[in-house]
Formats: C-alpha cells, sequence, structure tokens
C-alpha cells in the first residue's frame, strides 16, 4: 500500500514537471550571469543610469547592487529598463523584455521562476532519496550562490502591445479585445500544429496575423 501510495505521489510531481517542460529552464535566478549597466526611465519622467543592475527572475523585478549588498528596487516608480541589449518595459509590477514588432504592434515577454514546480523537483528527489532538503527549498534569494548544478523551471508569459494597449497573450484576454474578422484569424492560428501560448515563434505569428501583416509579400 505504501509503494502504490510513493508511485502515485511521483507520478504527480513528473506530470506537473512535464506539463511545465516547454516553458525551458535557466541555470540562474537573474537574466545576466553578471550585474551590468543600465538606465531605467522612472514614471516621474527621469532616468537614471544604474552601474550594476539585473532582473530577478524570481518575480521578474529590477535589483541592483549598492556597495556589497544587494537591493530590489521599487516597482512602484520603474517604467522601462534598457541593458542596451535588451529593453525591458514594466507591465502591472514587473518587467517584461521587447521581443519582436510587427507594424505598429510588439511582443514582450516575461519570465519568472516556477517556484511550484521547482519545489516539487525537491520533493520528487527526497522521495526517491530520503535526503532532508529542508531550507534548501527557499534557495532563491536576492544575491545567490551560484550552482552550477542547479536548474529552474521557467514560466514564460507573452504580452502585447496591440493598437496602443498592452494585453496579455492569452485566448480569452484576446478573445474580448478583437473584432470577429481576427477572431477568425486567431482562431485558425491557434489551431494550427505547434502552436503554444509559451512559445516566442507562435506569439510573435499570431501577432502578424491579427495584425494583417502575415501573408504580406516582402519586396524583392
Amino acid at each position: 500500500m505504501e509503494g502504490k501510495r510513493i508511485l502515485l505521489m511521483l507520478c504527480l510531481v513528473l506530470g506537473i514537471l512535464t506539463a511545465r517542460a516547454q516553458d525551458g529552464n535557466t541555470s540562474m535566478v537573474t537574466a545576466y550571469a553578471d550585474y551590468k549597466p543600465a538606465q531605467v526611465a522612472l514614471t516621474d519622467g527621469r532616468v537614471i543610469k544604474v552601474p550594476k543592475a539585473n532582473v530577478f527572475l524570481k518575480h521578474s523585478t529590477l535589483i541592483y547592487k549598492n556597495g556589497s549588498s544587494v537591493k530590489e528596487a521599487n516597482m512602484k516608480t520603474v517604467k522601462s529598463v534598457d541593458f542596451g541589449d535588451r529593453l525591458y518595459l514594466k507591465i502591472d509590477t514587473v518587467l517584461a523584455f521587447f521581443v519582436d514588432s510587427v507594424g505598429p504592434n510588439a511582443v514582450y515577454q516575461q519570465q519568472v521562476i516556477d517556484r511550484e514546480a521547482y519545489e516539487a523537483s525537491f520533493r520528487n528527489d527526497r522521495l526517491i532519496t530520503g535526503i532532508q532538503y529542508g531550507e534548501q527549498i527557499n534557495l532563491i534569494s536576492l544575491d545567490p550562490v551560484r550552482d552550477s548544478t542547479a536548474v529552474y523551471p521557467v514560466i514564460n508569459t507573452f504580452y502585447y502591445n496591440y493598437n496602443g494597449k498592452i494585453v496579455k497573450v492569452h485566448d480569452r484576454e484576446l478573445w474580448r479585445l478583437l473584432p470577429k474578422e481576427k477572431r477568425r484569424i486567431m482562431t485558425a492560428l491557434i489551431g494550427e500544429d505547434g502552436f503554444s501560448w509559451t512559445r516566442r515563434e507562435s506569439v510573435v505569428r499570431l501577432l502578424q496575423g491579427i495584425t494583417g501583416t502575415l501573408f504580406e509579400k516582402k519586396e524583392e
């Protein structure tokens, strides 16, 4: 009986991990391996230069080094963060980076560590090996010690800046926003093989479809 219970728990844990695997994994809890300069645009119109900044993937928020300490920015005052190679826009209370533009519209991507799947993986290991991990489940801190063996599951959430409005890329959200003829295009595209709401290529293609540029001929 005990063996069946453990087997059932293992199946549930592995089911969670499999369902979320399409979002990908990372070995870091920050967007960049090292802190780097960034220009931060504030909601009051000011732009400040931060010499050592990063994005904390626990909630996709701005963090920065002040001397030897690491601090999390007050996201209520942040409008955007430009790292040079990547531009982040604050959407709601978190940062999402620019992916691509389609005509006047754009795609932004938010990445956060899936704490539920991460903790489930520890429970899975504990069931198999009997090792007591204890507080290691809470390893995700502001300034973590790097562990090259750590693997963190990541959730990708996409947003459109569509006709000047920020909208989460989700079937219900888009259905409310789009007119009837655009809904037909969306239905056809999300029905294609390989489409995923967490796959960047799918999301960009969908925006091309509802923007009207998907089947435009490229100029020679």
